[in-house]
This record gives structure tokens, C-alpha cells and sequence, in this order.
């Protein structure tokens, strides 16, 4: 990874565009810190992080959506309530001696299932692996959304679901973005990139090419980019 610089705004949702193996999920890797840097700095509201792990990510209100949702967003085996209190389960046993607040975490659940439009023929009790994956993909989304992130990274958000849960899906980042939230997006579909981010930045051989406003979008741009037919940012 190098040429790395990108400042990513309260309220932007942004795009991360590029071939396969440009360094997209690796780049989300590393900010959420499963992958280690060697060099560079990483900062939320202009303040340094020095630990990037996930734990503390998480406590500052860093959400990740991985692009495997079946081996890493999810417990297959487990239930629907279960796999959506995942990541705050700590916040579901408020006593000293941590028992789990039942009450809390089901209306907690019952929210969350509403907010992501869950399909309604799915019980909490229901195990993830019975699910389509549209809904798998909104239980995934759904555990995030639990914490109030105010930085939601998606790697590959909408790939292999329907039609009717990728808008669906698009409607949830639109509203973060518009609560405040800065959202970035990996994605290899081009046209999705296009209709949903306020900018794109290009991705290629671990280097960032190209910085997009909405206004100077272009397909043949963005793939020449990617491809190294044109310059560098900065060349």
C-alpha cells in the first residue's frame, strides 16, 4: 500500500473503486485493524489512532461490513437475535455482575429487525443459514446499525442479492449519510458506485489513481484509472 491519502467527511458517502486485487479489502482491512500498517496514520474527528484494533474501532464507533458476510459477518448456526446482538452484547448486561438485560436486547432486536426491514416471516429464533441472502446481508448490516456508528465501511455491500434488498440496503446508507454518519463503500460495480456515493476515489496495484466528485463522474474515466491508462493523482 502506498500514495494512501483520503479524508472521508461526516455525512459523505464514498466510494471505493478498482480492479480485483487493486487493494480495495485490504485498505478496509487495515483501517478497521484486522490487517497490521507498516507506516501512515489513521485519524477519526482529527484525532490519531494509535491503536487499531477492532475492539477499539468499535468503541469509537468504527462498523465494518466484510465482504464475506458467510464465514465472517455471521454465526450461521446461530439465531437471528442472537447473530444482531453480536457486536453489543456487552451493552445488553448493564448489572455488575453482567447478566444479560433480556428485556433491553429484545426490544433492542425487535428496533433493529424494523429499521432493516427484515422480512417478517423470519422469527428471532430462526438460524441465519435458513435465510436468503438479502436478509442475511440486512441481519449482517442490521448487528452494525446496533452500535450508532458514526464510520460504516461496506466492502462488496450488495453482492449476490436481490434486487429488492439492495435498494433497500442503498435507502440504509443514504440515511446514515444523512444523520451524520461518513460511509464508505467498496464495491466492483461500477453503476452502484455511481448512483450512491457523493464521490469515488479509484484504486490500483495498492495505490489510489483518482479522486471523483459526483459532478466529474465518468465510466471511461474510472476504468482507465483502474487499468493505468491514465495518470496518477498527483502525477
Amino acid at each position: 500500500m502506498e500514495n494512501i491519502s483520503f479524508t472521508l467527511h461526516r455525512g459523505e458517502v464514498l466510494g471505493l473503486s478498482g480492479l480485483m486485487g487493486a487493494g480495495r479489502s485490504k485498505l478496509a482491512r487495515i483501517l478497521f485493524g484486522l490487517d497490521t500498517r507498516e507506516h501512515g496514520e489513521v485519524r477519526l474527528a482529527g484525532e490519531a489512532l494509535h491503536r487499531l484494533s477492532p475492539r477499539h474501532l468499535i468503541e469509537r464507533g468504527v462498523a465494518f461490513l466484510t465482504e464475506n458476510r458467510r464465514s465472517e459477518g455471521l454465526c450461521l448456526a446461530a439465531a437471528v437475535a442472537d447473530n444482531l446482538a453480536l457486536v453489543t452484547l456487552p451493552q445488553h448486561g448493564r448489572t455488575p455482575v453482567r447478566w444479560l438485560l433480556r428485556d433491553w436486547w429484545q426490544a433492542a432486536v425487535t428496533r433493529i429487525r424494523s429499521v432493516v426491514q427484515l422480512d417478517s416471516k423470519t422469527s428471532d429464533t430462526q438460524p441465519v443459514r435458513t435465510m436468503s441472502g438479502g436478509n442475511q446481508q440486512k441481519v449482517v448490516l442490521g448487528k452494525w446499525l446496533l452500535t450508532n456508528p458514526k464510520v460504516l465501511i461496506l466492502d462488496e455491500p450488495t453482492r449476490s442479492i436481490d434486487v429488492g434488498a439492495k435498494f433497500e440496503i442503498y435507502r440504509l446508507i443514504h440515511e446514515l449519510a444523512d444523520q451524520g454518519a461518513g460511509v464508505l463503500v467498496i464495491s466492483s460495480e461500477m453503476e452502484e458506485l455511481m448512483g450512491l456515493c457523493d464521490r469515488i476515489l479509484v484504486m490500483r496495484s495498492g495505490k489510489l489513481v483518482d479522486d471523483l466528485p459526483r459532478k466529474q463522474f465518468d465510466r471511461e474515466r474510472i476504468l482507465a484509472a483502474a487499468l493505468g491508462t491514465k495518470k496518477e493523482v498527483g502525477s
